[in-house]
């Protein structure tokens, strides 16, 4: 389990905002949006208000989202393009955003099986498309390689239909009883 103060959410919350204006061709106006984005992330952090924070994700999202321009992901380069500059950041603004709360005396944590559950996941429906090229290239290598972006689209909504399926069918741990609890029903 990791633990991070306050004070480090906030940086992380500015590292990240940057490494999206950085890597996305941002107009003016989706400069702008993301600007105040950040800054109701920022003021949902500070006074501990989730509604501000997760306001401010969604609008940083959008704008972000709308403001990159990849045409293909089968290409290493607007793979990585896509990784930096909007899953991982908007993967870290999400988890800074939906883990604020009131009256929080303690530092957030970050357990380790779930991140790697999550970054496994993500990053596998992000590959599925040039994994999927790649093994069609192996057993067919006859077979036009080049697909359209709604083909690289559809093969990756089907990775991500597959590993949500896979992931709500696992068996979560029961939680341990405390002492109280065992007393009472015992």
């Amino acid at each position: 389990m990791i633990a991070f103060p306050r004070w480090a959410r906030d940086v992380m919350v500015i590292a990240l905002i940057a490494d999206m204006l950085m890597f996305s061709r941002a107009t003016t106006l989706s400069l702008m949006g993301m600007v105040m984005g950040a800054a109701l992330v920022l003021i949902g952090l500070t006074y501990a208000y989730r509604v501000a924070s997760f306001l401010g994700l969604l609008v940083v999202s959008a704008v972000a989202g709308a403001s990159i321009e990849i045409p293909t992901l089968t290409e290493l380069s607007g793979l990585f393009t896509a990784m930096l500059s909007l899953l991982l950041p908007i993967f870290g603004l999400a988890w800074l955003s939906l883990t604020v709360e009131e009256r929080e005396r303690h530092e957030v944590t970050l357990m380790r099986k779930p991140l790697a559950t999550a970054i496994t996941f993500s990053i596998l429906a992000l590959w599925s498309a040039p994994l999927t090229i790649l093994v069609m290239s192996l057993f067919i290598p006859t077979i036009s390689t080049r697909l359209s972006v709604i083909s690289e689209a559809a093969i990756m909504l089907i990775a991500t239909i597959v590993g949500v399926v896979i992931l709500t069918r696992r068996n979560p741990a029961p939680p341990k009883a405390t002492s109280e609890e065992v007393g009472e029903w015992g």
